[in-house]
């Protein structure tokens, strides 16, 4: 996988900090999997234009960024107040 835009990169922090502040949730404790996330997220959103969560296989990423059921914050995350 190559790096994703810087832009992006800084997108998906600010986005993922905002969103767990708003929303109550909690980040992975372990630092480098929150920063393994990020990368994940700002890439998808560099080659499929929104922020898929880069936890799930997916077939067909860009049907599935399509159906949105797994953008970030994914449904998971918004059940279970944290991010696996």
């Amino acid at each position: 996988m190559e790096q994703p835009s810087e832009k992006n990169m800084q997108k998906m922090w600010k986005y993922v900090e905002k969103y767990t502040e708003k929303s109550g949730t909690y980040l992975h404790p372990d630092r480098e999997i929150t920063e393994v996330l990020v990368t994940g997220l700002a890439h998808h959103l560099d080659t499929l234009g929104r922020p898929l969560c880069p936890c799930n296989f997916y077939p067909d990423k860009k049907a599935e960024a399509k159906l949105r059921r797994w953008m970030c914050a994914c449904n998971e995350m918004k059940k279970y107040k944290y991010c696996h």
